[in-house]
């Protein structure tokens, strides 16, 4: 049988998911990853790296990438990896700062560095990108004296989960979202 995320991680799953929620009907599980930063790995992209540049930059470099720039925060980062001065992915950061957690359908405070949107053009993944984007983000949240990063993951994305899992992110939390017409249900149990 196919992994979970490889039956709802695309744009007929996205299709159902929101067809349901239209009519009132959601439901969604989130583990919420928590690190250290002071007890993080160093970031390391492997030999790939040296390919290309991960830095922050303005939100206009990454749409090409149809990143999703209209929903960035005012003091929101972006984080891109470029290859050859073109995107090749990206992800958004902040610090202490709420943000709407649209399938938990609630504002969330992040205390903290939050990481979220990690994103690779899919022609370029497995070549380390996201990695070195993490990697470096917490390097650099690091470096300015921040000691806790926090993503927020869905249950079914198993290559995110992986990903956070090798930079030290430890699952901390998971969230849990019903909701049929009138009636939802919310719960937040440990790990």
């Amino acid at each position: 049988m196919p992994r979970l995320w490889r039956l709802t991680r695309n744009r007929y799953g996205r299709a159902v998911y929101d067809a349901l929620a239209r009519r009132g009907i959601t439901a969604t599980e989130m583990i919420e990853y928590v690190a250290d930063l002071e007890d993080a790995p160093a970031a390391d992209g492997g030999s790939q790296r040296s390919a290309y540049a991960v830095e922050t930059c303005d939100p206009s470099t990454v749409t090409a990438l149809d990143a999703p720039i209209k929903e960035l925060q005012s003091d929101e980062l972006v984080v891109a990896a470029l290859e050859d001065d073109r995107p090749r992915g990206y992800l958004f950061c902040s610090v202490d700062a709420a943000h709407e957690i649209h399938p938990l359908e609630r504002e969330l405070r992040f205390e903290g560095v939050y990481i979220r949107r990690v994103f690779v053009d899919p022609d370029h993944r497995n070549r380390g990108i996201a990695t070195a984007l993490v990697g470096e983000t917490c390097r650099l949240a690091r470096k300015r004296g921040e000691e806790r990063a926090t993503a927020l993951v869905a249950l079914d994305n198993s290559p995110s989960r992986a990903l956070f899992e090798r930079h030290g992110f430890d699952p901390n939390r998971r969230r849990r979202y019903v909701r049929v017409g009138p009636f939802s249900h919310r719960s937040v149990r440990p790990t």
